[in-house]
């Protein structure tokens, strides 16, 4: 990992507040730089001859221009030079960077097109720091900046925060595809690339599909390294199948695999991931997941770079990284190709949405009030589940497109939950969706689908890719083939109507495209449930699970803290456990957020 400082700085405190155990480290005029030894390696520093600047990358790039893999500073020093900040639009890869330019006295930072790579800024008085891990770029030059209020209540509304700012006030994150330029004490920032929705030339099913399937088999190829050991996350699903069919074929042999198992009724699907195993031929592991893994979450939460959640999902992926660990180096995941295909059941729900968005609303009203008040079932996503998750959720605003049906909290439920103290001036209102209604809006299409996909890039893949970076504290770095901004631009151009045809027949193409490559039990299955954890059984009826909730979420926690209102906490957990609803998500997401602030070494009040 990197950190560093630019501008009005002197380099022997700047070399002390940066680090003391540096790698390699780079003094300039008013700029000074240094890395540290990262986990998995991948890394590489360039100091340009006679002084003038030099190159910092963590990560890797799969494709330079066309020159394939690199790990040079001096190439990316030359193409630099070539074509200023243009280089940029020429990287394939997982990667967070930094170029100092000392004849210029100017300093560029820069993330990759999709957001594998992470990095932070913060302005402080002339000075901008910068790092690729948050909490070191928070407490750069020994300062303790406050919680971010705002933050923290998006954390809580969506399980994650949307937002370009962190939980940390002043500290902001560089979004995907995105650099700055720091010069005379301001930074410019711009985007470098971006993903457009436009249709291209008119082909056939047929020929959408092989091209589809090549462009996935380069994806996989060009993030396939002999000298590497490689496995991969198989849920038994199109996409992770579809990987390590790919793998298989391009040479990856005695391929390691990985799944994880939770027992119960509509939960378990790891005998579909046991047949591509089998079929391709792969060592495969499967980890158990049971109750008692629920307590991981206290070690995992320092794990995290920022909170979030999805109920479980984060500490399976603690589980199967930590099964990975000292087998494999790298691990390949189907991430992004719900992004790419239209996979995600928000997806169908939008567009049922959109037929009952004609029924007038006095007649439409009382059936919802009666969706809202079903029971909550034990079942993962049974037609109980969906009437009540969608009659939930159909009453936040049209605007948010598909991330309506991801909205945990009205803004007057999260006015009743925090406590005022903590809010402050902060107002838990309509303001929280901003980012989200921005995100959408950036996108120009009338293509309802088409702009979901996009919006989705810039928020819900972000989500994914921060639980896939706990792989990294194993010494194992993840591998995105279906976040390919490649394969991302020729799926993009994939109309619509091939990718969601109907209301429920999603990955309509990426089915015909993958069906050479997997058996056909894989991929015309019906019953494919996503990742699924049964927490919300656990929190009910099991005493492990239960004892620790009661523990983390215990009255003398919450107002010590003084963030959330124990009164109102003991309410969600009470309708939880009559089944009233599912608070599975409110209430993992509360106690993420104390495990998280502990780990941080944030004081309660």
């Amino acid at each position: 990992m990197f950190s560093g400082v630019t501008g009005n700085i002197r380099h022997g405190a700047a070399e002390a507040d940066i680090t003391k155990t540096l790698l390699y480290s780079y003094s300039g005029d008013a700029f000074y730089c240094g890395m540290t030894e990262e986990i998995s390696g991948e890394q590489f520093f360039w100091e340009v001859p006679g002084h003038a600047g030099m190159v910092m990358v963590c990560g890797r790039i799969f494709d330079a221009g066309g020159r394939g893999p690199c790990n040079s500073g001096k190439t990316l020093w030359e193409m630099y030079l070539k074509d200023g900040n243009g280089f940029l639009d020429l990287l394939n890869g997982d990667f967070s960077l930094v170029v100092r330019d000392e004849r210029t006295r100017t300093t560029l930072l820069a993330r990759d097109k999709m957001g594998a790579g992470l990095l932070y800024y913060r302005h402080k008085g002339g000075n901008l720091l910068f790092g690729s891990r948050l909490l070191t770029t928070a407490r750069l030059t020994g300062d303790h900046p406050e919680l971010n209020r705002e933050a923290i209540l998006k954390y809580l509304m969506f399980n994650y925060n949307p937002g370009a700012e962190t939980v940390y006030a002043s500290v902001f994150r560089l979004r995907p595809a995105h650099s700055l330029l720091f010069r005379d004490g301001r930074a410019d920032i711009q985007r470098y690339w971006d993903l457009t929705f436009e249709n291209g030339p008119v082909s056939s099913e047929a020929e959408t599909a092989a091209a589809i399937r090549e462009g996935l088999t380069a994806a996989v190829n060009r993030r396939i390294n002999p000298g590497k050991r490689a496995g991969a996350f198989l849920s038994g699903g199109l996409d992770s199948s579809s990987i390590v069919s790919l793998l298989h074929k391009g040479g990856a042999n005695g391929m390691h695999t990985y799944s994880f198992r939770c027992r119960g009724e509509s939960f378990d699907e790891s005998p579909f991931a046991r047949r591509v195993a089998t079929e391709f031929n792969t060592d495969h592991t499967l980890v158990e997941y049971g109750p008692e893994e629920v307590l991981l979450a206290e070690e995992m939460a320092g794990f995290m770079e920022e909170p979030f959640c999805d109920v479980g999902i984060n500490v399976a992926t603690f589980l199967l990284s930590r099964a990975a660990a000292g087998t494999v180096d790298e691990i390949f995941t189907g991430d992004g190709g719900d992004e790419l295909f239209a996979g995600h059941p928000v997806y169908t729900a939008d567009k049922a949405a959109r037929f009952l968005d004609w029924i007038p609303m006095p007649l439409l009203s009382p059936l919802l009030f009666l969706g809202r008040r079903l029971k909550d079932s034990d079942k993962k996503k049974d037609l109980t589940v969906k009437i009540k998750r969608f009659s939930e959720s159909y009453r936040y605003p049209r605007v948010l497109g598909t991330h309506r049906w991801r909205v945990y909290y009205h803004p007057s439920d999260l006015r009743q939950l925090i406590h005022p103290d903590f809010l402050g001036n902060t107002e838990p209102g309509n303001s929280l969706y901003n980012d989200l209604i921005s995100y959408n809006r950036e996108i120009k299409t009338n293509d309802p689908l088409a702009r979901s996909l996009y919006s989705d890039y810039q928020t819900a893949v972000q989500f994914y890719l921060r639980r896939l970076d706990m792989a990294v504290q194993f010494g194992i770095r993840p591998r995105y083939p279906m976040l390919d901004p490649e394969l991302a631009e020729l799926c993009a151009r994939v109309p619509s109507d091939m990718k969601l045809p109907g209301i429920s027949d999603v990955k309509h193409i990426e089915k015909i495209a993958v069906e050479p490559l997997l058996p056909d039990e894989v991929v015309n299955r019906k019953d494919k449930l996503g990742h699924s954890i049964p927490l919300k059984n656990w929190m009910r009826e099991n005493r492990t699970v239960r004892d620790f909730m009661y523990d983390v979420l215990a009255e003398p926690v919450l107002t010590n803290r003084g963030i959330v209102q124990p009164e109102m906490v003991q309410r969600l957990i009470g309708a939880h456990e009559r089944r009233e609803t599912n608070n599975s998500h409110r209430l993992w997401a509360l106690m993420i957020l104390e495990l998280w602030l502990r780990k941080q070494g944030e004081e309660a009040r």
